[in-house]
């Protein structure tokens, strides 16, 4: 048996492609857990201010904003005889490894070296959100329709699995050894992860590496030499249809809810409320990995009710949980008051998003599916990067109660749109663009 032949092939087993799909969910939670969730408790044991740590939090979540300019890239240019994606999905963790490597070798202190440590966690995200592109074109291309639901589950369960590891594990290196250590194991974790794609095809008959034999399949050909003109104007045209206008909308108000919480947690809990650096960074991973399990439980079940209803009951409980939290502060001293709303938040927050990215993967038009997708996931990061952004004004506007009660808010917003969805109006509208885009 060749090399080849032995070689898993993604398209020809469901198990495999939620498999993969997971691991390399959690790859990319790896850059988002250190600087999003390790380091900022360890900027707020050291004493920095709420502005400076949601202010570098922002900076480092940006690149997930941008994923829409990789789109179209990997829309139109590809290797296809390794697969349509594959390529890109190696590039993009061998530049995470060196990035992870570049912080081990400078460990930056953050009270001289602020923006390098920003800047250096920019460009690990960035590595991160390319790698994210490529797999979320790869599982449009690959999974079945009746696996989306559950493969977001295990797949974005993955990215809060990687999240929370890295944050704990993170949090705990940099305590005891310091940045260089905390570094050089993320970098050894991405570098394991990064032979999954390597021993792995996308379809039957590509190449295993650059220098073997193999030959691209029809699917990975489809769409590599459209126009840049073809494909922004197809984009554009998918875009701003009605249904998924409003659907941008909706994931920003729940989404700038989210971002808020993740810059005030760290300051609030280790500041304010007495936590030690490790306690807040440990228990945002046994939420995550609670909240990644019950999403995966429950991926099945969304299917069968259907994702905009489950949509509409998480998001009512997401308003509940925040305005009660905000309503009650004498409770806040007692830990298990905040670990409970942490918890709340984390699973329906989780539901939300395997919902919520369903949905958006039925607003794609297909032959723009990865780059729409791609523009979708941007919005909603740029929106949870604005949210974190936001806490460093509001702060000096408004406490944390304050705070609180506008997160509460947003949710509201949603539920006042949120009635307005018709995806049955929606699939009209794709079929005429098709149709439309079709003619000469």
């Amino acid at each position: 048996m060749s090399m080849g032949s032995a070689v898993p092939v993604l398209a020809q087993s469901k198990w495999s492609r939620l498999g993969a799909l997971c691991l390399l969910y959690f790859c990319q939670g790896l850059p988002i857990g250190l600087f999003q969730v390790a380091i900022p408790a360890w900027f707020a044991a050291q004493g920095l201010s709420l502005a400076q740590v949601a202010s570098f939090i922002f900076i480092v979540f940006l690149p997930w904003s941008f994923k829409l300019l990789a789109g179209p890239v990997m829309d139109r240019f590809a290797f296809p005889t390794m697969g349509r994606r594959r390529p890109w999905v190696i590039l993009a963790q061998l530049g995470i490894v060196v990035t992870f490597i570049v912080v081990a070798i400078l460990s930056p202190d953050p009270s001289e070296s602020y923006m390098l440590l920003a800047a250096l966690g920019f460009v690990a995200n960035a590595f991160g959100a390319f790698q994210d592109v490529a797999v979320d074109g790869m599982a449009i291309d690959l999974l079945e329709e009746d696996e989306r639901a559950q493969a977001n589950a295990y797949m974005f369960g993955g990215q809060i699995v990687g999240t929370s590891v890295a944050g704990a594990v993170g949090s705990a290196a940099l305590a005891s050894y310091g940045l260089t250590v905390s570094a050089l194991i993320m970098a050894f974790t991405v570098f394991l992860i990064m032979l999954v794609p390597i021993c792995l095809r996308e379809r039957e008959g590509e190449r295993f590496l650059p220098w073997t034999h193999g030959q691209a399949s029809p699917e990975a050909l489809a769409g590599v030499n459209e126009s840049w003109k073809d494909i922004l104007v197809s984009l554009f045209r998918a875009i701003v249809l009605p249904m998924s206008l409003l659907l941008i909308l909706l994931e920003g108000f729940q989404r700038m809810a989210s971002g808020m919480l993740v810059s005030i947690g760290p300051v609030m809990t280790v500041q304010d409320l007495g936590w030690a650096q490790t306690d807040w960074s440990n228990y945002y991973a046994t939420a995550g990995i609670v909240a990644s399990v019950v999403a995966v439980v429950l991926g099945p079940l969304i299917d069968r009710m259907g994702s905009l209803r489950v949509l509409a009951v998480a998001i009512a409980f997401r308003f509940v949980l925040f305005g009660a939290f905000a309503t009650f502060t004498a409770y806040w001293q007692h830990t298990e008051w905040v670990q409970g709303m942490v918890l709340l938040a984390y699973i329906s927050g989780q539901i939300v998003t395997v919902s919520i990215i369903a949905l958006f993967m039925r607003l794609c038009l297909r032959r723009v599916s990865a780059t729409q997708f791609a523009v979708y996931m941007a919005s909603a990061n740029l929106t949870y990067s604005m949210g974190s952004g936001a806490v460093a004004p509001l702060g000096m506007l408004m406490g944390y109660q304050g705070m609180f009660y506008v997160m509460a808010g947003l949710h509201v917003a949603f539920l006042v749109l949120l009635p307005f969805m018709n995806f049955e109006r929606h699939q009209r509208d794709n079929e005429a663009l098709e149709a439309s885009l079709a003619q000469p």
